[in-house]
């Protein structure tokens, strides 16, 4: 999960698709949980980050990412974030079924290994999605990309007791940095890297106040792009941050934190009896693997282990939680103009399907009302339990929906009473 919030914050920054961020405040404060203890009272301090300077804390984090510096991405985010990757790790730590975690290594450690030694039989191989790639890109990176995973496999991440007291900025310095310099090695060479098309010198103000910035940042020479977009900021936690990276963070926090809460207590028999039933199963195939000489053998072996490893993947040994620990923003737009009755009326429906326990932000207008909640519920839920209106729009990255409340009902008619 940390790395998948990498590579967002990373992504976020640039913008989607090589293109920088274009998307307005998404009214974010946060994802902290309200009940929850930092677990880094004192964090260290970005004064790039936390100073009055947007321009300086975009320029310091790309110069970071751009020589493979993980901890620039930490310093970079919000401390609610920081505190509840802290947290969301140490929880699954604490959850997960020590010798099952062990033999997970194990197993991907010897599968590594596999693709070292049959390189031959991976690559050009039709049966596998591999082919549909730059071959020889391919076999040029290949080294390089099993030495990314073995840079994870033999990390501190191996070892449940260490997870356990997990820190993300000690993480970051040591195995982050490790992973993202050799992760710059690689795609630094491609001519499309979105990275090597900014130039971090270039980066202009074009507007700011209190809460909200739009910079400018600047292309190199060798960009395939030429003109530069706008990047929306805003403040969270007192540092500057993309606006529109914000709900996708809040929402990659809240299912990680789902997903720690569907594991089973640690040492749950049942639970290490399915883990185990299927790495028996990958182990099984893995035998079958190095034992291969042909594509043809190979491809057997491949077919043969899914069938017997798909169903025990549907299998599951958890379900999935309803809710999570994590708090995220959810923004209700009612259109039309609403009597101050029936806004209420709205508004307190709302905050019961979102189980809301602090009141909402609530601005109005002749022509709609908007609502900001603090719910831990996933947004389809909320889209589903809608029923004073219909849900007109839903935007899973602003964390936002739209719903036409249709005409009000008029009150029936109390029949007048019969003369006497």
């Amino acid at each position: 999960m940390l790395f998948a919030l990498i590579a967002l914050v990373a992504a976020g920054i640039t913008g989607c698709d090589g293109e920088p961020g274009t998307s307005g405040n998404s009214g974010s404060t946060g994802a902290g949980k309200a009940d929850q203890p930092p677990s880094n009272p004192e964090p260290p301090k970005n004064s790039a980050n936390e100073s009055d300077d947007p321009v300086a804390t975009v320029r310091t984090v790309l110069k970071g990412i751009q020589a493979g510096r993980a901890t620039a991405i930490w310093d970079f985010l919000p401390s609610s974030y920081q505190d509840n990757i802290n947290r969301v790790v140490r929880e699954f730590a604490d959850n997960m079924d020590p010798e099952v975690w062990k033999r997970v290594f194990t197993t991907l450690k010897r599968l590594s290994t596999i693709a070292r030694t049959k390189k031959a039989l991976l690559l050009k191989n039709p049966g596998l999605p591999l082919a549909q790639l730059d071959q020889d890109q391919l076999s040029d990176n290949w080294e390089k990309i099993l030495d990314l995973l073995d840079s994870l496999i033999t990390s501190e991440l191996k070892d449940l007791k260490s997870l356990k007291q997990f820190d993300g900025q000690a993480f970051c310095e040591g195995t982050g940095t490790t992973f993202l310099g050799q992760l710059r090695a690689l795609t630094s060479a491609d001519p499309n890297d979105t990275l090597s098309q900014f130039d971090v010198s270039r980066i202009t103000l074009k507007h700011k106040d209190a809460n909200s910035a739009q910079l400018i940042i600047g292309l190199s020479p060798t960009a395939a792009r030429t003109q530069p977009g706008v990047s929306e900021f805003i403040r969270i936690d007192g540092k500057w941050f993309p606006a529109g990276l914000a709900p996708a963070m809040e929402e990659a926090l809240r299912r990680g934190s789902a997903s720690v809460e569907a594991l089973p207590a640690a040492d749950v028999a049942t639970a290490r009896k399915q883990w185990m039933a299927l790495l028996d199963a990958v182990d099984e195939a893995a035998d079958g693997f190095e034992k291969a000489e042909t594509t043809e053998a190979f491809n057997k072996v491949l077919a043969d282990s899914q069938l017997k490893i798909m169903p025990l993947l549907a299998a599951g040994p958890a379900k999935p939680p309803a809710t999570s620990a994590i708090t995220t923003t959810l923004t209700v737009i009612l259109q039309g103009s609403l009597d101050e009755a029936t806004r209420k009326e709205h508004i307190a429906a709302l905050r019961i399907l979102a189980k809301a326990e602090t009141a909402p932000e609530v601005t109005s207008s002749d022509d709609a009302t908007t609502i900001i909640l603090k719910t831990s519920l996933p947004l389809q839920a909320i889209v589903d339990g809608v029923k004073f209106g219909k849900v007109v729009r839903i935007d899973e990255r602003q964390r936002s929906i739209t719903v036409d409340p249709g005409k009000p009902q008029p009150a029936p008619k109390t029949p007048p009473k019969p003369a006497n």
